[in-house]
């Protein structure tokens, strides 16, 4: 096994988030499709660091889908009908950029973390539309995999599992 701890990576931008906000404000989850693998552990995560910052309010949770648009016309939704947030923790960064198309649309801001930390999600951060992103790096898991097929081919020792450690990209 090749790969991240989505929970510990959710869990991280939830912490870094609530660090930013001073511990105090609301925040809306933007979660990806609900029978998702990656999307579920996220999300109880994001809940699970709130449930230790006693100052942090769970504003909503809606659904993104892990699609731009469709994370975009929740939030939006939610805006037109008065719910206001300091912060958004997005399951992917997809999604947390459909978040930042919401809110430059409402002319509203509001800090906005994702997972993935895809180019889109650093121009963003570059930009100062939003605040950070966990890493979860895939070309780096890939790399790994296959150098571990490589040393297993070569009859070399192989670690069972692997697990990338969490960055946080600001």
């Amino acid at each position: 096994y090749v790969g991240a701890d989505d929970y510990r990576l959710a869990f991280a931008a939830a912490c870094y988030l609530f660090a930013h906000l001073e511990g105090r404000g609301s925040v809306l989850v933007v979660g990806g499709p609900g029978a998702s693998v990656t999307s579920i552990p996220r999300v109880r995560a994001f809940h699970d660091a709130a449930k230790e910052h006693p100052g942090i309010v769970i504003a909503d949770t809606c659904a993104g889908d892990y699609l731009r648009e469709v994370a975009r016309d929740a939030v939006a939704r939610r805006m037109a009908a008065g719910m206001t947030f300091d912060g958004c923790l997005a399951a992917n960064d997809i999604m947390a950029v459909g978040v930042v198309d919401a809110l430059r649309a409402a002319g509203r801001t509001a800090a906005v973390v994702g997972v993935n930390a895809i180019p889109e999600a650093i121009a963003a951060i570059k930009r100062g539309d939003m605040l950070a992103t966990a890493d979860f790096n895939a070309m780096r898991m890939a790399f790994l995999a296959t150098e571990c097929a490589i040393r297993h081919v070569r009859g070399e020792a192989v670690p069972s599992e692997i697990e990338l450690p969490v960055q946080i990209v600001d």
